[in-house]
């Protein structure tokens, strides 16, 4: 008997706004995650306000709790204490048990037995502690299996683009001027020519194949403009994202940035504008993934919640 068949599946899918919500402070600091439990026990004692600021983990910018439209019919508005300010640096608990507490809800995560206190933009997965991205004080719009899966994908893709474009040219031209015959100095110079292309053709690569090179085409990855999300990189833009692995020693930080940036980016990325993001197909199946997991524990999977791959692309 399947693993779905022993779950029978439940009616309601889940709710991805039943937990992840973060709320900045007036002290300026940012607390959470918590569960919509949570925000509304605070509102009724007072700790928070209608006017705090919240923003949902798959919201790019903060609002009004009474803004929030998943909010506004599921919290108890007309028994909130107070019209300003908040007590959170006073009631936020200190231990990790407690914390985890206020951030659980009913959602299973995707793939511990644990209950979810975040939902990864990319994959939809609602996820537990154990899934999330550390250090904790960076607020990831994704889980730590998608985040290391861009980041490794795109080392590999690397690795592919640089043996593909530099290397095997570099190994026949070896070959065929050794087989042919050519004079050592004749042949070193054609090498340095083919050498000098191969480098320039890495910088253009992505450009050149309409926003994804042959390695990042197969680890489903291409590079877009930050100004809409879609668009393929210029030449000019394929150049400048590379200008950073240029600088000595500071290209060695540059390539393990992404790993820990929220929003993936290199220092490259920045410089030219431009963010690496999943191809549709790709996307696609990481989502179907997630689904099959959950229908295994008896879950209906979260409908489509929070950004698009091409808003989280356009953001600063």
């Amino acid at each position: 008997m399947s693993q779905v068949a022993e779950h029978p599946i439940k009616e309601a899918g889940i709710d991805p706004y039943e937990i992840g919500w973060y709320i900045e402070s007036a002290d300026e600091e940012t607390y959470g995650p918590v569960s919509r439990k949570t925000l509304g026990q605070w509102l009724e004692d007072g700790t928070i306000t209608p006017n705090t600021l919240v923003r949902h983990c798959t919201q790019p910018e903060t609002r009004p709790l009474a803004d929030q439209a998943e909010l506004r019919d599921q919290l108890p508005f007309d028994q909130a204490k107070g019209s300003v300010g908040d007590r959170l640096e006073d009631v936020w608990p200190r231990k990790t048990r407690e914390r985890l507490a206020l951030a659980e809800g009913s959602a299973p995560c995707a793939r511990h037995n644990r209950p979810a206190t975040l939902v990864c933009v990319r994959c939809h997965a609602p996820y537990c502690d154990k899934c999330r991205m550390k250090p904790f004080k960076k607020a990831f719009f994704q889980c730590r299996r998608c985040q290391s899966s861009n980041y490794n994908r795109r080392i590999v893709a690397l690795i592919l683009d640089t043996t593909l474009i530099v290397y095997v040219p570099l190994i026949v031209a070896f070959v065929v001027l050794t087989a042919s015959g050519v004079e050592p100095r004749t042949a070193g110079v054609v090498i340095n020519l083919v050498q000098l292309l191969g480098v320039l053709l890495l910088f253009f690569r992505d450009a050149l194949f309409g926003g994804a090179s042959l390695g990042k085409r197969a680890m489903g990855l291409r590079v877009v403009r930050s100004a809409d999300g879609v668009s393929p990189l210029s030449y000019g833009q394929g150049f400048v994202r590379w200008l950073s692995q240029l600088i000595p020693f500071f290209n060695l930080y540059d390539v393990i940035v992404p790993y820990r940036d929220p929003l993936l980016r290199r220092v490259g990325d920045r410089w030219a504008k431009t963010r690496v993001v999943d191809s549709p197909k790709k996307l696609a199946k990481a989502r179907a993934d997630v689904a099959r997991r959950l229908l295994k524990k008896g879950t209906q999977p979260p409908r489509e919640v929070g950004m698009t791959t091409e808003q989280m692309a356009r953001l600063v």
